[in-house]
């Protein structure tokens, strides 16, 4: 006889859906920071430069409520409308349009 494992009595997908939610939750508090960098730069910007902002301003100024409507989507998703690998998706472009923003910016 071959020993058998025991099938799992808990669901993991239930503690990957909550531990996601925690990270688009953190996601936020991460965003806040880098709009924060986003908004010096943008200010040094204008005090060193001519004055006025460019293109890549305005589109590092936009990736931020994207990435905060990405978040939002991720947290307030019920479990039953999006699986887990949507929900990852979501936080991971979170977190990436926020790290787009202070890029763009300092391409300007």
């Amino acid at each position: 006889m071959t020993p058998t494992t025991p099938a799992p009595t808990t669901d993991d997908f239930v503690h990957t859906t909550r531990k996601l939610r925690f990270i688009a939750l953190g996601g936020f508090v991460v965003l806040a920071a880098l709009l924060f960098l986003t908004a010096v730069l943008v200010m040094g910007d204008a005090i060193s430069g001519d004055g006025a902002g460019g293109a890549f301003t305005d589109a590092a100024l936009w990736m931020f409520p994207i990435a905060a409507a990405a978040g939002v989507v991720a947290l307030a998703a019920p479990r039953s409308l999006m699986p887990t690998t949507p929900r990852r998706a979501l936080v991971i472009a979170q977190y990436a349009l926020g790290i787009l923003g202070v890029f763009l910016q300092t391409l300007d």
